[in-house]
């Protein structure tokens, strides 16, 4: 719903980009959002950013959105921004989600920014979200091969391992990919691999933790958060490394809170060394 407050602030928009001020008119804007949503404000917000060379910030707030999907206007706008931001592998992940094609034709940067992406992301000591979201603005071929060579990197931080591996998952490539777990150098097939929050021992294993916590819920984030972790960097490689997920819940528990692992206490130290301290 959009209040009365928020139509005359639309209004104002209007009006301010009837004048060519978009500034102005994205202010006020922003201001009709401040604690309260509306799909309006959010749909003329977004092409306001576009068209101000905002598109990052146009991304960012529809990405908000909590179904990007059964809302045909909201779908229209998320490919027009994957357009604008020219996140060509998003929208190849979103053809083969719809199985259909997008509305509005997304192109990956020049060739040469491709390669300034590229070199600019292994020179990061940390990579952020906006580092790791302008690898999107690659061609395929390029992310591929740029994945792939990151993925051989023994000392990669594994969120980035991670978000590569969901990410060529979503492609549903059906090439085979080599990536390090631990020390162990493992190869998986995107097609044939699982998003993490959708395997079964993924979801078995923080259901235990759940069940573990029902009666102290405030721990429940930190644990789950700890779990995450752990699961994460085994990924995508689950299935080698738990056995009987409630087992593995329990263990997990035990060595976060008592430094005990038991039979999986090898296991657990060697993914904490992993970590930064």
């Amino acid at each position: 719903m959009t209040s009365v407050s928020q139509k005359n602030l639309l209004k104002l928009a209007e009006e301010n980009k009837h004048k060519g001020d978009l500034a102005a008119a994205i202010q006020n804007l922003e201001e009709a959002l401040r604690g309260e949503h509306s799909l309006d404000v959010i749909l003329e917000l977004c092409d306001l950013y576009c068209a101000n060379k905002q598109e990052d910030q146009a991304y960012a707030l529809i990405k908000e959105e909590p179904d990007l999907f059964s809302n045909k206007q909201v779908y229209r706008m998320y490919c027009k921004v994957l357009k604008e931001n020219n996140f060509l592998i998003e929208a190849l992940q979103l053809k083969k989600i719809t199985g259909l094609e997008l509305p509005f034709k997304v192109q990956p940067v020049s060739e040469e920014k491709q390669q300034q992406i590229m070199q600019s992301f292994k020179a990061k000591k940390q990579v952020n979200q906006m580092d790791y979201e302008s690898l999107h603005k690659l061609n395929l071929v390029n992310f591929t091969t740029f994945a792939q060579s990151i993925l051989l990197e023994h000392i990669s931080e594994f969120a980035v391992r991670l978000s590569l591996c969901e990410d060529l998952i979503r492609l549903k490539l059906k090439d085979k990919f080599k990536v390090w777990v631990l020390d162990d150098l493992t190869e998986f097939i995107p097609a044939d691999t699982l998003l993490l929050e959708k395997a079964p021992k993924y979801k078995e294993i923080i259901s235990a933790i759940g069940a573990k916590f029902s009666h102290n819920p405030s721990q429940l984030p930190l644990m789950i958060g700890e779990t995450n972790l752990v699961l994460g960097s085994l990924y995508p490689k689950l299935d080698d490394y738990v056995d009987e997920p409630d087992s593995f819940a329990s263990d997990l528990v035990a060595y976060l809170q008592q430094r005990n692992g038991r039979t999986h206490q090898d296991l657990f130290e060697k993914i904490y060394r992993k970590f930064p301290n």
